[in-house]
C-alpha cells in the first residue's frame, strides 16, 4: 500500500503548520514586546507576522527563532526596516553574505531587540 498525499492535502498541511507558527510569534510578541503589541488587535498582529515572515524569507532567514525575531524588529522599527532608508544599520547587515542569517539576528537583535526586553527570551 502506497500512501499519496495530493497537493492540496499538502497546502492544507501548509497553511495548519503556518497557523500554528504564526500563533506562537503572536504569543512572542505579546510577552517579549508588551508596549509593542498592545495597540494592536490579535488580527493585526497575526497579519503583520505573516507578512514577517515571508519578509524574513527573502532575506534568507527561515529558522523559526530567527524569523520570531526579524518579526519582532518589525516591530519595534516599522514593518519596511529592512528596506527603510532611516535603519541603514540593519539593512547592512542584513546585506552581509559571509554572515550566516543566525548571525544577521544576533546582531540585529543585540543592538534593537535586548534593550527593549531587557531578558532573555523564550523561543517561539
Amino acid at each position: 500500500m502506497v500512501l499519496r498525499i495530493r497537493p492540496e492535502q499538502m497546502a492544507c498541511l501548509d497553511t495548519s503548520i503556518r497557523g500554528t507558527y504564526v500563533s506562537s510569534v503572536v504569543r512572542f510578541l505579546r510577552t517579549q514586546l508588551p508596549r509593542e503589541s498592545a495597540d494592536l488587535k490579535e488580527r493585526e498582529l497575526r497579519a503583520r507576522a505573516e507578512r514577517g515572515i515571508d519578509a524574513a524569507a527573502r532575506h534568507g532567514i527561515t529558522a523559526r527563532w530567527d524569523v520570531a525575531r526579524f518579526i519582532a524588529c518589525q516591530l519595534c522599527l516599522g514593518e519596511h526596516f529592512d528596506t527603510d532608508p532611516a535603519h541603514a544599520w540593519p539593512q547592512a547587515v542584513l546585506a552581509r553574505p559571509y554572515l550566516t542569517p543566525s548571525r544577521k539576528m544576533d546582531w540585529i537583535e543585540r543592538h534593537y531587540l535586548r534593550p527593549r526586553r531587557g531578558r532573555s527570551p523564550t523561543v517561539p
